[in-house]
């Protein structure tokens, strides 16, 4: 039987084509690399390579073999990745992912509320986009989920925290009515949000410009409703955004209108696994669920 570290050394050698390349990239030496190899094939009780001169070439049991070293090493790579991320987790602290823009509107106010509960917890906010939430949730350093729009699933419990909806904003100078069809601003650069789960599960702003032939301008791409709002503010563009971050719009800079098409609604959710066990993250989503 191999050990993983001769498993590792036959995929490296296999992978580069060089004992050199292999020791070069695992910092040993090429005669241990060697020693190991003549080791591993006395093991096996067959040839993995054929050696002339410098040169090296698999043969058909390497070949065979190399997919399923590339599957051990891979969930060795893994399994260092945990070990390494649970090392330096932040323990003393409910680690939250959330998005940009709801780490700017929403999350901090809710911090702030418990806090007057609890003045001794603390925070650790990890930001992503909302599609990488929803695939990462569950990663270690993560304890708890806030995001928009996250549907539910048999191993989470999952709180809606917050619901809204979205506003067209437009620079003071483009001069736009306080309520306005969509049709009406096809004139002006648009700023797309990119990250679809935050702005499409609920109602699709996307799909009602298509059913309805309005032919968007489309300049930019943004995957932050934040930073469409900063973009805006500085005079360029217009975009559809989240009731929170409209609300930090500076009015002297940005206009805020009423869309009249329809109502472009979202939510935003708290998930957090079933079986989680500490104290802390379970009290902060004992008390989200009691602050809806």
């Amino acid at each position: 039987m191999l050990s993983s570290k001769q498993i590792e050394i036959f995929y490296e050698v296999y992978k580069n084509s060089s004992m050199t390349a292999a020791a070069n990239k695992l910092q040993i030496s090429q005669p241990s690399i060697s020693k190991t190899l003549k080791s591993i094939e006395s093991n096996l009780g067959f040839k993995l390579f054929i050696r002339k001169g410098k040169k090296i070439t698999p043969t058909d049991e390497a070949k065979e073999l190399y997919e399923y070293a590339s599957i051990v090493t891979n969930q060795l790579k893994n399994f260092n990745y945990i070990a390494n991320t649970f090392r330096s987790k932040s323990l003393d602290y409910i680690n939250i992912g959330t998005t940009p823009s709801l780490a700017e509107t929403l999350v901090p106010d809710l911090i702030i509320e418990y806090s007057k509960i609890k003045p001794e917890a603390r925070f650790n906010l990890i930001n992503l986009n909302s599609i990488d939430l929803i695939e990462d949730r569950y990663k270690p350093e993560i304890d708890m989920t806030i995001c928009y729009n996250a549907q539910s699933i048999s191993d989470s419990r999952n709180i809606i925290i917050a619901k809204g909806k979205h506003y067209l904003i437009s620079p003071k100078k483009f001069n736009l009515n306080k309520n306005i069809f969509l049709k009406d601003i096809v004139q002006y650069p648009y700023i797309e949000i990119t990250n679809l789960l935050s702005l499409y599960s609920e109602s699709s702003i996307m799909s009602y410009f298509i059913e309805n032939n309005i032919d968007i301008n489309f300049q930019l791409k943004s995957d932050s409703y934040s930073s469409a709002l900063s973009i805006v503010s500085g005079g360029y563009g217009v975009s559809i955004i989240d009731e929170l971050t409209a609300k930090k719009a500076n009015k002297s800079l940005v206009n805020i209108s009423n869309i009249l098409d329809t109502d472009f609604t979202y939510r935003v959710n708290a998930i957090v696994k079933k079986e989680v066990t500490r104290n802390d993250c379970n009290d902060f989503f004992n008390f989200l669920y009691q602050y809806v």
